[in-house]
């Protein structure tokens, strides 16, 4: 993408020198910056005889140079990093243009303003007054008054705190047409302080466009539907939530991409000709620290480490009688050299050279491709990338972006995705080039929100990568004291599926290479996956952005947890499967399951990661009451919350739920002659599920935990209590 003049400059300067030279010595130039910190784009102005003429200039979308022309959308706000910086408080007064911003901010008010002219407001990105007030002066025409209708709009959408619009001709009448902020300023002849005072009391008076209290803007959380999974997963699933005091999606999410890890490259699911699914799953848990991430996932790592274990030792063996054969074979091959050299006739044929023993891989942490390609080539049915903290494997993208090896690598892993070949190109190493015929690797581990929005930048929206990870991100929960464990023969029944899937084997196509053996649907796997794909497309229309690329993944994810789910079956002995060479309706409907629940999470997850200040502690005030079972007072919140440190705080914020429809107050009979009538606040249908019950329709081991206690936090307060 070029500018006006067919060109790309190397800098900015370059870029304004070619405006220059075509229009003459600039008046001025503002410079846009992104929240980094870094100048994204330029407007060039020019004061001339006839009125003003302003030009742009932007950095191209891949930072390799610059051009004449507009920033592309969604474009910062002026001032941004001030923006960001500003204390809580402080309101944010939004201008018509740079000019009247600079003449705001050199009074000492925190000003801003959109890029590109009164038209292009749209086009900016207004997330940053999320939470603020916000006070708009318009220029003093019609033109200012439609900004100032599309920034009302633009900011309350972004959740602004309050919205404003205040009119300088209040204060002075003589205002010129089109008059703004800088013409308030020459004025009053640069008086600061008096201007200030007059702005700031116009903004007092003036009346405030609130944002009307509403529900959370994220979905109430649906429990992991443990129920379609097979035993003995879903019984490992119940018996260690319970025991450890976590949600079940903590165990589920790393068992089942360990599952697909075993599985590996040995078969896929054939949905019609030339559409085939791997088993590969890529699974994040979203949540604080505290949460009891880390336990939850040595445990349900515990039979793949196991398995590695018992492989590391068999490689320590295999290597030692190498080794020793690897000395027999040097002592006979200078022996063999002698009698060469001496021209001895009956020397023979040289000795063979022993192999050195392949390293048998199941779980990985390294996350660069190429640390990862020798392991692939020696392990061709795949590996499980399994890190605690996901933020390594996230980060490692960017990890050589000065040398160019970012959007190489994270090429890469969109590819292994889908199981496709990687080759790989090194600078060290024996040999220099690496070809993996089909890299397969799941992924499990866990990210703290904050870390997640910040590593799933602009770029992996964009490329897919966000939506290729399934993300659970339950609430927080009260800890309390259970003698539970889980049940050894439980975890000898998963290590005993784990190993059976360990056992699959590829087959060989008509030149001999190995290729994934193809599971296909039975008649009635068939019509359930006919009916699914049908219904999620119908949903798929009506997403945009995130959710709909989400949605495209799900397409694909639901068969893979089906051929994972039937696979598991099978090597669980599952007395119901017909035949394992083909999915049946049971397996479908499982894949299916888990698939709705993952999209569901994904409206969660990406909700809370885009919530303002505002709705984030709607949401987590919500959560609080579902833990106390729906109902609460104000005396037991403020109890409950230490944030709320008055029952007036408490009444207040109960009354926004209830305008906003998410609770209603109920009066209780006096308990006892004379007493008072208690208020209390009691949860909508619709927002009062108990977060940890088993959903309706599951026969199988009951709520695995329990939530009546109350323990003394470990983590950090959020000002919400214990969750």
């Amino acid at each position: 993408m070029v500018g006006k003049s067919g060109r790309t400059f190397t800098t900015a300067r370059d870029a304004v020198a070619e405006l220059e030279r075509q229009h003459g010595p600039r008046s001025t130039t503002w410079t846009y910056h992104n929240a980094a910190g870094e100048p994204v784009g330029l407007v060039v102005r020019w004061d001339t005889p006839t009125g003003k003429d302003v030009r742009p200039v932007s950095r191209m979308a891949d930072g390799s140079g610059w051009r004449i022309g507009g920033m592309p959308t969604p474009r910062p706000l002026y001032a941004l990093t001030d923006l960001l910086a500003m204390r809580t408080g402080e309101r944010v007064y939004v201008t018509e243009g740079e000019k009247a911003a600079d003449a705001a901010r050199a009074v000492g008010l925190v000003a801003t303003t959109s890029p590109h002219g009164s038209n292009s407001a749209g086009k900016a990105d207004w997330s940053p007054l999320a939470g603020r007030d916000v006070v708009i002066l318009p220029d003093h025409d019609e033109a200012g008054e439609r900004y100032a209708d599309d920034v009302v709009r633009l900011a309350m959408a972004a959740g602004a705190k309050s919205v404003r619009v205040v009119r300088l001709v209040e204060r002075w009448a003589e205002l010129p047409k089109g008059g703004d902020m800088a013409d308030l300023v020459v004025h009053r002849g640069g008086d600061t302080d008096l201007i200030r005072a007059e702005v700031e009391a116009l903004a007092d008076e003036a009346n405030a466009d609130t944002v009307t209290p509403h529900a959370p803007s994220a979905p109430v959380f649906t429990p992991f539907p443990a129920h379609v999974l097979p035993e003995p997963i879903r019984g490992l699933v119940t018996e260690a939530a319970k025991a450890i005091g976590c949600d079940a999606s903590y165990i589920a999410l790393p068992l089942l991409s360990g599952l697909a890890s075993a599985i590996g490259n040995t078969h896929r699911i054939a949905l019609k000709p030339g559409w085939t699914e791997p088993a590969i799953l890529w699974m994040a848990i979203v949540g604080e620290s505290g949460t009891m991430k880390t336990p939850a996932f040595k445990l349900a790592m515990k039979a793949i480490r196991k398995a590695q274990a018992s492989a590391y030792k068999e490689h320590d063996a295999a290597r030692a009688a190498w080794e020793a054969e690897h000395l027999l074979y040097e002592a006979e091959l200078t022996r063999w050299k002698r009698q060469a050299a001496k021209g001895h006739g009956d020397a023979g044929d040289p000795p063979e050279k022993p192999a050195p023993p392949i390293e048998r891989r199941y779980i990985v942490s390294d996350t660069t491709t190429e640390a990862l390609a020798p392991i692939l080539l020696g392990n061709p049915r795949g590996v499980l990338l399994a890190r605690d903290e996901l933020a390594g494997w996230l980060g490692s993208f960017d990890r050589y972006a000065k040398a160019g090896k970012a959007g190489a690598d994270s090429a890469h892993w969109l590819s292994m995705h889908g199981g496709e070949a990687m080759t790989i190109d090194r600078k060290t190493g024996i040999p220099p080039t690496i070809h993996v015929p089909s890299a397969s690797v799941s992924i499990t581990g866990g990210i703290q929100p904050g870390i997640l929005s910040r590593a799933l930048g602009k770029e992996h929206h964009e490329s897919g990568m966000a939506a290729r990870v399934l993300f659970a991100m339950p609430p927080r929960k009260q800890k309390r004291w259970t003698e539970a464990d889980v049940n050894s023969d439980t975890e000898a029944a998963v290590a005993a599926v784990f190993d059976r899937l360990f056992g699959l084997t590829m087959e060989a196509d008509a030149e001999g290479d190995e290729r994934p053996r193809l599971v296909t649907l039975a008649d009635d796997g068939k019509a359930a996956w006919v009916r699914f794909y049908n219904e999620h497309a119908t949903e798929q229309v009506e997403l945009s952005g995130d959710l709909s690329a989400a949605w495209s993944k799900l397409e694909g994810y639901a068969a893979r947890l089906a051929l994972v789910v039937h696979l598991t079956r099978w090597a669980a002995d599952d007395a119901t499967l017909r035949d394992p060479a083909r999915v049946d309706e049971a397996s479908i409907a499982a894949g299916v399951v888990l698939a709705r629940w993952f999209g569901d999470e994904a409206r969660r997850v990406y909700a809370i990661l885009s919530e303002s200040n505002d709705d984030r502690e709607t949401r987590l005030l919500l959560e609080l009451i579902q833990r106390k079972g729906g109902d609460v007072n104000c005396r037991e919140l403020v109890h409950a919350c230490r944030r709320l440190s008055k029952v007036a705080d408490a009444e207040a914020a109960l009354s926004r739920l209830v305008e906003a429809g998410v609770g209603s107050w109920r009066t209780p009979e006096q308990r006892g002659p004379g007493g008072p009538k208690a208020r209390r606040f009691v949860l909508n249908p619709a927002y009062s599920v108990n977060v940890y019950r088993n959903p309706s329709g599951d026969t199988g081991n009951g709520n695995p935990v329990d939530v009546d206690g109350v323990d003394k936090p470990t983590d950090a307060d959020d000002g919400w209590g214990v969750m």
